[in-house]
């Protein structure tokens, strides 16, 4: 793609259309899964959705940007749930980043447009547009060549960390936060003020040899009541 035709405005419209759906379906999603309005999970929706859009944006109709990024919005959410129960992934990335990478890498093979796939060299369509698994199947070993690299590659990486100057924090520091124990100061010092319409939560830490901290840090509660 290129700024010599006006192609790239597709791509415009077919990011923005599925952010909008991704926010939106990751809202409806958390609701009817936890009657919450999780703003965050929202915010995970559209960022899911971005993902997903990444690798068909310059192939598919305004349609299909809309369910890539829907389906997305709903990936991400049932991703969170699942995966926090097993692995350590506060901020969401491998629901965000991996599933809804996947889908997308996945969904060109369902809704590339024929008439759009040449700008790839290819000229093969989706799976929907000519009932062909050709395109679809080029996806998947795709999927397969980059999860295998990748995968194998960061567990070397971390084992190795992990042999020799160590992958985890200590539980304290675990607890009160990096913020706190690698930084000094809190990232969100209104969480923990005692102020009208705050929110307030005391932290509480389990017992731990203060020698076990490589940076021991006070308790994050003391400025808020001092």
């Amino acid at each position: 793609l290129n700024a010599t035709n006006l192609h790239f405005a597709d791509v415009v419209v077919t990011t923005n259309l599925a952010a909008a759906a991704g926010a939106v379906a990751a809202l409806f999603t958390i609701y009817l899964l936890t009657r919450t309005l999780d703003v965050g999970m929202v915010g995970n929706g559209a960022i899911a959705a971005l993902v997903a859009i990444t690798a068909p944006s310059g192939y598919v109709e305004p349609w299909a940007a809309i369910v890539i990024g829907a389906v997305a919005g709903v990936i991400v959410v049932g991703g969170v749930l699942a995966i926090e129960k097993y692995l350590d992934d506060p901020v969401g990335c491998l629901p965000a980043h991996g599933l809804a990478g996947i889908w997308g890498t996945l969904s060109c093979g369902l809704f590339t447009v024929p008439a759009l796939a040449k700008f790839n060299g290819v000229g093969q369509g989706g799976l929907f547009y000519t009932g062909s698994f050709a395109q679809l199947g080029a996806q998947a070993v795709a999927v397969t060549a980059s999860f295998t690299t990748v995968f194998c590659l960061s567990f070397a990486i971390f084992w190795v960390i992990k042999k020799t100057i160590g992958l985890r924090v200590s539980p304290r520091e675990e607890m009160e936060g990096l913020d706190i124990s690698e930084h000094g100061m809190w990232a969100y010092p209104e969480s923990f003020m005692p102020v009208p319409g705050g929110v307030y939560r005391p932290a509480e830490f389990p017992t731990v040899n203060p020698h076990e901290a490589a940076h021991p840090a006070p308790r994050v509660n003391e400025g808020a009541r001092a």
